[in-house]
């Protein structure tokens, strides 16, 4: 069964506001796109081309959420607001996660007790959350304020309804998402630089060490960053194509895999951390390289599961 463009448009649009409003606000787009539609039909227009243009006036659905959301977006206005809060989410998931983790192996690398390893690591991310609060909403402001022509409220001339996602609007990658994981990207091999030589963690006789195994240097770092450029390549291809394809579906399987499986290999061989912080890190079969394991097999069994459900559902609205 295939889904209209309004369909589409509407779906990109209520997934955007809160639950509450989302059936008044589908019903009175469609009547506005309607009414938009039949107007340009009386004139003489063909109806697909009709409803087409009537999307393209109304502009990004994005964009257009923001006139129905509960919360006011001035400070960042409406045409930047949602890649902001895409950007702020995909980073806390990540950077916050990672920087409590590091403090914590610090804390237990150095022989401190259950609650100090467990406690203290919160302030350290706190203070890294506000900087990371403050750094993005800043540069939003910034781009908001000088990185555009339109003024307040004006339709972005770029988007066209061909960049419509499918009625499941997760099916396809965003510019924020791809932008957001740029800047993921950058700061994860930064971080893989800088823990060598400014690294925070200490063992028990106070000697400053990296947190990764320098081993991984000789050909598992490059090859796992060759493969976050190939990952940040395939988001930006299905961008550009709007949809996953079969053969970027089996790209995106080959590459979630070439991540997963070696980094399960090589935390079950206690070869990621590095042997100075002691063998309750650096055991092969330790509870961590079994951690590991699982929540890998979670992502891995998600990602996948993700990628092909979408592929299916889209090639099944496209026939």
């Amino acid at each position: 069964m295939s889904t209209t463009l309004t369909d589409r448009y509407v779906a990109a649009t209520v997934r955007h506001v809160s639950g509450k409003h989302r059936g008044e606000i589908d019903r009175e787009l469609r009547a506005a796109i309607a009414d938009d539609v039949e107007a340009r039909v009386s004139l003489g227009e063909n109806p697909s081309q009709a409803e087409y243009a009537a999307l393209a006036e109304l502009g990004d659905p994005a964009q257009l959420a923001t006139r129905y959301a509960d919360k006011a977006t001035v400070l960042i206005g409406p045409a930047n607001y949602p890649n902001y809060a895409k950007a702020m989410r995909l980073l806390s998931a990540t950077v916050l996660p990672i920087t409590y983790l590091v403090n914590a192996i610090g804390h237990w690398v150095r022989g401190e007790n259950v609650a100090t390893a467990i406690f203290s690591p919160l302030g350290v991310t706190l203070t890294a959350a506000v900087y990371l609060f403050t750094g993005v909403t800043v540069l939003y402001v910034l781009v908001d304020r000088f990185g555009s022509d339109r003024g307040p409220g004006e339709p972005d001339e770029d988007w066209k309804p061909d960049q419509l996602p499918f009625s499941d609007a997760t099916a396809t990658t965003t510019w924020s998402e791809v932008g957001s994981g740029i800047v993921l990207a950058v700061l994860l091999v930064v971080a893989l630089f800088v823990q060598r030589s400014a690294t925070l963690v200490t063992t028990a006789s106070g000697a400053q060490v990296p947190v990764l195994d320098p081993a991984l240097w000789g050909f598992w770092v490059p090859f796992f960053v060759v493969v976050l450029v190939l990952s940040l390549a395939l988001a930006v291809a299905n961008l550009r194509l709007g949809r996953w394809t079969l053969a970027t579906a089996v790209a995106g399987t080959v590459l979630i895999l070439a991540v997963t499986g070696p980094l399960a290999y090589l935390f079950f061989e206690a070869r990621v951390l590095n042997p100075a912080l002691g063998t309750v890190f650096t055991s092969t079969g330790s509870w961590i390289g079994w951690l590991a394991l699982v929540v890998l097999a979670a992502v891995t069994v998600a990602v996948l599961a993700k990628t092909w459900r979408h592929r299916d559902r889209q090639r099944i609205e496209a026939q």
